[in-house]
């Protein structure tokens, strides 16, 4: 039987999951200062966890969770920014790579030479992918429409910050190619690629700073429902 680990930083990411019949009465175990919760449906052992919103809690949560609970594949998902105007709230992204978007260095530039972050440029930008066939499993699994929005394949820019200057969105985009923006999927990537274990992030838009968006927690349970209707689906099969 399938280990899949379905992380996400906050309580509204993963209540869809706590509240499917299989965790009904579930009690959640806490590992390391994070809350696991662990069920079986037909063909799965699925394990639900907090990671707390961050890189660095992002890393240390999936090192807790593999080295506690061996899990044959991690997805991480949740909410994210846009950083094109193409996508609005609702719309979702499948991570096929992440890049560290505070990967970056400045010139140098002396006292009184002021401050110039447009100036910045990405400092040997890594990407890191995800497992190809975990992207190809929830890109088919999902389609390109859900009851929110579409649904692309892309890459997801991750660093401790909220964009809201719409010039530095921008230039994140510009500079590493990333069409939205969160806090954990590099670091999940980064983390699951030491341990070999395969992994895919998924976000789903909760606003789009460049539309003028404001910040819709709701988007992260239509998120959450077609992950999961994905899961049961393929639960028993090749993947």
């Amino acid at each position: 039987m399938k280990r899949v680990l379905i992380q996400g930083a906050i309580e509204s990411e993963v209540s869809y999951y706590l509240e499917q019949s299989c965790f009904r009465d579930v009690v959640a175990v806490e590992r390391n200062g994070f809350l696991f919760y662990e069920a079986q449906t037909d063909g799965l052992e699925v394990i639900v966890q907090l990671t707390k919103m961050g890189m660095v809690h992002a890393a240390m949560a999936t090192m807790t969770a593999i080295y506690e609970f061996r899990p044959d594949i991690i997805v991480n998902q949740g909410t994210a920014g846009a950083q094109v105007e193409a996508l609005s709230s609702g719309d979702m992204v499948i991570g096929q790579r992440a890049v560290n978007v505070h990967s970056i260095e400045m010139p140098k530039r002396g006292y009184g030479e002021g401050i110039a972050p447009v100036d910045w440029r990405g400092m040997a930008t890594e990407y890191l992918e995800a497992d190809k066939e975990l992207v190809r499993l929830f890109a088919e699994g999902i389609g390109e429409h859900t009851r929110t929005g579409t649904v692309i394949v892309g890459t997801l820019g991750s660093g401790d910050l909220f964009s809201k200057e719409k010039d530095r969105i921008m230039w994140l985009h510009e500079t590493f190619g990333n069409v939205s923006e969160d806090m954990e999927s590099f670091a999940v990537y980064a983390a699951c690629r030491e341990c070999r274990i395969p992994c895919v992030s998924i976000r789903v838009i909760s606003n789009n700073e460049l539309l003028d968006e404001d910040y819709d927690k709701d988007t992260a349970i239509e998120l959450q429902r077609v992950i999961w209707e994905t899961l049961m689906s393929a639960a028993g099969s090749e993947w």
